[in-house]
């Protein structure tokens, strides 16, 4: 049995390898399926949505070509949702030029009768001092 991890991972390995149909698959085809990617919209909502995103990015010049974990990945598990969490680099590439893209990534994956597929999926980056009021831990006091 995969774990949630070795599922999250997949999914993003397929993306590397250009493996269309393993994304796909990756991902649940229900309705109450909902991720925030970075992209044209604010969300993409069910499962036939997600697929057609997923096809439009296998057209466009950007490429995943590799990623690594920063931070976590921490996964939290019980019977039928799992969550894993971390802050991931990924290498990409498109219009030929190549850079780093540092994420904040969640993917809340659930246990669909014999493997479990991702029903959300988020990626962020924080932005400056959004609140005006600095951070919140001092300089070297961050306890996570």
């Amino acid at each position: 049995m995969t774990s949630p991890l070795e599922a999250a991972e997949g999914m993003l390995t397929a993306v590397i390898d250009r493996r269309l149909d393993d994304v796909l698959d990756s991902f649940s085809s229900g309705e109450d399926a909902y991720v925030f990617v970075e992209g044209p919209r604010w969300t993409t909502k069910g499962g036939d949505r997600i697929a057609t995103g997923w096809r439009a990015y296998f057209e466009a010049p950007i490429r995943i070509t590799a990623f690594t974990w920063v931070e976590g990945p921490r996964t939290y598990e019980s019977k039928d949702l799992a969550q894993v969490v971390g802050v991931v680099d990924y290498d990409v590439s498109g219009n030929g030029r190549a850079s780093r893209l540092r994420m904040r990534m969640t993917w809340l994956l659930r246990w669909e009768g014999d493997r479990w597929r991702i029903v959300h999926e988020h990626g962020s980056q924080p932005l400056p001092d959004p609140y005006g009021a600095g951070d919140w831990w001092p300089e070297g006091e961050n306890p996570l």
